[in-house]
């Protein structure tokens, strides 16, 4: 009984992370459909709608949003309004969230953290973090590092300021590096970061 029950245990651990993508992107591409297929019947001729034109789209409405992004002066109008989104309180709390997990899970965010650093909390104990700013005043104290330090498993983490002797940089890549602190390190093997 006991193996069937491991058994039956490994093949959900294999089917949940499956299911939980392909489910997430069917109610990705059903809620696209949806939002733009009222408004594709509306401006297409009668009967020349087909299903799946909401999806594609929603797919060239996003490739066009990020090319007017690059544009410079349409560039400045969508920071006026990020910048009027962060002005709203719960808005601000809301859409920051949102933007910070797309960037981690895109990977831009890592264009922001500059190094990998390990810190010693305790005798031979030692956490893994993002370099954000290599020289912060904080109070009397000048040319600290900021030092971000995500939480396994959540969307959310803590900065500390720490002088640069506490800090030994790690010879890793950074997204190799938040991809094991994320995954606390979980099916990633034995692999250990080296030192610089």
């Amino acid at each position: 009984m006991k193996t069937f029950a491991n058994t039956f245990f490994k093949g959900l651990l294999f089917a949940l992370p499956i299911a939980a993508t392909f489910g997430l992107l069917y109610w990705l591409f059903a809620t696209a459909e949806n939002l733009l297929k009222v408004p594709l019947q509306f401006v297409l001729p009668q009967g020349w709608y087909v299903p799946g034109m909401g999806v594609v789209s929603t797919l060239v409405l996003i490739f066009v949003l990020g090319i007017l992004v690059q544009i410079y002066v349409v560039k400045y109008v969508f920071i006026y309004f990020e910048k009027l989104l962060e002005s709203i309180p719960v808005v601000k709390t809301l859409y920051g969230s949102a933007r910070d997990l797309l960037q981690f899970v895109t990977g831009s965010k890592g264009e922001d953290l500059q190094k990998v650093v390990a810190v010693e909390i305790a005798d031979q104990v030692r956490v893994v973090g993002f370099v954000t700013n290599e020289s912060v005043t904080l109070g009397d104290q000048s040319d600290l590092l900021a030092v971000y330090f995500p939480m396994s498993y959540q969307v959310g983490g803590y900065v500390l300021y720490l002088p640069r002797d506490k800090c030994e940089v790690l010879d890793m890549p950074v997204k190799e590096a938040m991809q094991q602190v994320l995954t606390a390190h979980i099916g990633l093997g034995n692999n250990s970061p080296d030192k610089k």
